[in-house]
C-alpha cells in the first residue's frame, strides 16, 4: 500500500517538522481547543518538513480535503512548509474566498513572518493564530487596523502601465525635450 503524502491527524498541532517544543505545542493545543470549545470552528496547526515538490496552495487544498476540515464551521489550516519556508493558511469551504485569502496573507506578512525569521515559531504561531480567530469570528472586516489598511494599499498590475507612461511623459516634457512641443532655445 502506498503511503500518504500527508502526515496523520493526531490533534489539532501536528508538528511533523518538529519546529516546536513539547511545551509550545501543548500551549498552542490549549488554545485551538479553547477556540473549538467556544465556537466550533475547527483550526489545526501543521508543520511539515518538506512539500514534496508541489505548490503551497496545491498541498494545503489537498491536505484539507484529506482531513476533511469541511465538516466544522469556520476551519482552517494554519500550514508551515519548513524547507521551502513557506506559509500558508487553508480555509474550508464556508470560509473559501479571495478577501480571505488576502487578508490571512497580508498577516501571515506582517505577524507570523518576523517572528519565524527571529526563530520564534511559537510566538508567530500563536499571534497569527489569534489574529486568525478574529477574522473567522468577527468577519475579514473586523481584523486588525493594521491589516485592513494593508489591504487598501494593494495596487492593481494594470493600472502600473498607464500611470507609468504618464509619468514618462510629464518627465520628458518638463525638461523641454521635443514629444512635449517645444524647442529648445
Amino acid at each position: 500500500m502506498a503511503q500518504s503524502p500527508f502526515p496523520a491527524l493526531t490533534g489539532l498541532v501536528v508538528d511533523t517538522a518538529g519546529l516546536l517544543t513539547p511545551d509550545d505545542a501543548t500551549r498552542l493545543t490549549a488554545l485551538l481547543e479553547k477556540h473549538e470549545a467556544d465556537t466550533g470552528g475547527r483550526v489545526i496547526v501543521a508543520t511539515i518538513p518538506h512539500l514534496g515538490g508541489r505548490s503551497i496552495e496545491a498541498y494545503g487544498a489537498d491536505l484539507a480535503h484529506h482531513w476533511n476540515i469541511a465538516k466544522y464551521p469556520n476551519s482552517a489550516i494554519l500550514l508551515v512548509a519548513d524547507a521551502e519556508r513557506r506559509v500558508r493558511m487553508e480555509f474550508g469551504p464556508p470560509v473559501r474566498g479571495t478577501m480571505i485569502d488576502v487578508r490571512s496573507s497580508q498577516m501571515v506578512q506582517r505577524v507570523i513572518l518576523p517572528a519565524f525569521r527571529a526563530g520564534q515559531f511559537d510566538i508567530g504561531l500563536e499571534t497569527g493564530l489569534r489574529e486568525l480567530f478574529v477574522m473567522l469570528e468577527k468577519g475579514v472586516d473586523q481584523a486588525t487596523d493594521e491589516t485592513r489598511h494593508l489591504s487598501e494599499l494593494i495596487v492593481d498590475k494594470r493600472v502600473l502601465l498607464p500611470v507609468g507612461a504618464l509619468l514618462l511623459i510629464l518627465v520628458l516634457c518638463g525638461r523641454g525635450r521635443r514629444p512635449c512641443g517645444r524647442s529648445r532655445a
